[in-house]
């Protein structure tokens, strides 16, 4: 399942990419694509800042740093 946040669309699938896309209504390229290692059956979530993504194995909190860089 998709997640959107912010003005950003956020999707797992099995091959372990989580691809995120600005959100439009024309259809566009990825803006990202970041693989996880292992498949990622479940969606990215947020809560008090942090994404949460779980793949088959781990689950990593991604969390944006003070200038700006995830962390």
């Amino acid at each position: 399942s998709p997640m959107i946040a912010g003005d950003k669309v956020y999707v797992g699938d099995e091959d372990g990419d989580i691809v995120i896309f600005d959100v439009t209504k024309e259809p566009h390229d990825p803006v990202a694509e970041i693989n996880m290692l292992n498949s990622v059956y479940s969606t990215p979530i947020i809560a008090n800042g942090v994404m949460y993504i779980a793949n088959k194995d781990h689950v990593f909190a991604i969390e944006e740093s003070a200038g700006g860089e995830e962390k």
